[in-house]
């Protein structure tokens, strides 16, 4: 039997065909590379900048769009901000105007009551505060030293200085930014006074000690230790209502109180502009 030498001539011509091409296609690789490597830079950089001043304005005009719906997302985002604290402030305008008609009622309601019961409104306090820089006392006097800073001008001797826990004492001399306070344990300090459960009145004086003297009480007063005493606001002078000492011992004939405040830890205190006491116009057209 005879040999196919038909298939074996046809697979050696493939593979010359495969190899020729497999030369062509290096001998291309190769004189590319060396016309990459001949090119000059410069070139290559132009033709970069040219792509880009091309290509640049078609990028930005396709992205115009996304641009657009993102700052249109952001406008709805901001109204619909806007549109809730609208809302929001609508309800809150609502709610201040139905207050105010109450606030109108309640202060119409008032005045019908305080004239049904012949009530007066006592006058107007306004306030500065102070800080405490020096602690003064001796056998005669406790005071204290404020500074006064801006509002110098408008303090007046006489004024009531308190603390967070009531009445400290009163304005005796004012110099420059500065104004001393005689305090109530002072021996020349005396306070109108009344019992805050009892209602029962005194005069509480001081006597250059920690504590004070309660005199000219009723004799059936009903007092007792702890019992706090306030100003009775008798004499015009005084606000009422300010706390002022408790009932530290009653005895058979002396009542003692403690004060509400300790001279050492005051630091920042209140003056009391308040003044109810008549002219002296007013006391002649009185009598």
């Amino acid at each position: 039997m005879k040999r196919q030498r038909v298939l074996f001539l046809k697979e050696n011509y493939v593979l010359r065909v495969l190899k020729n091409f497999m030369v062509a296609g290096l001998f291309a690789i190769a004189l590319l590379l060396i016309l990459v490597h001949k090119i000059d830079l410069g070139v290559i950089s132009g033709v970069s900048k040219t792509v880009l001043y091309i290509t640049a304005p078609i990028i930005h005009t396709i992205t115009l769009p996304a641009e657009g719906l993102s700052i249109a997302y952001k406008k709805t985002s901001e109204i619909m901000r806007v549109y809730q604290e609208n809302e929001r402030l609508k309800k809150q305008n609502t709610q201040l105007f139905l207050l105010k008609d109450r606030m109108k009622a309640l202060k119409a309601e008032n005045r019908l009551l305080k004239n049904l019961l012949h009530h007066f409104d006592t006058p107007d306090i306004s306030s500065r505060t102070a800080r405490v820089i020096a602690e003064t006392g001796d056998a005669f006097a406790n005071a204290l030293i404020l500074y006064l800073s801006k509002d110098a001008d408008q303090i007046k001797p006489g004024y009531i200085v308190v603390d967070q826990h009531g009445l400290v004492g009163r304005i005796e001399l004012v110099s420059g930014k500065y104004a001393r306070v005689t305090l109530i344990t002072n021996i020349n300090s005396k306070i109108p006074v009344i019992a805050q459960k009892s209602r029962d009145r005194g005069i509480l004086t001081g006597n250059n000690s920690n504590e004070l003297k309660l005199i000219f009480t009723p004799l059936l007063a009903e007092l007792n230790p702890g019992d706090i005493l306030v100003t009775s606001g008798v004499g015009g002078g005084l606000p009422p209502d300010i706390p002022v000492a408790r009932i530290k011992k009653i005895g058979i004939d002396s009542i003692t109180a403690q004060p509400l405040f300790t001279p050492s830890k005051i630091e920042i205190v209140k003056i009391l502009f308040y003044d109810a006491t008549p002219s002296a116009h007013d006391l002649k057209e009185l009598e």
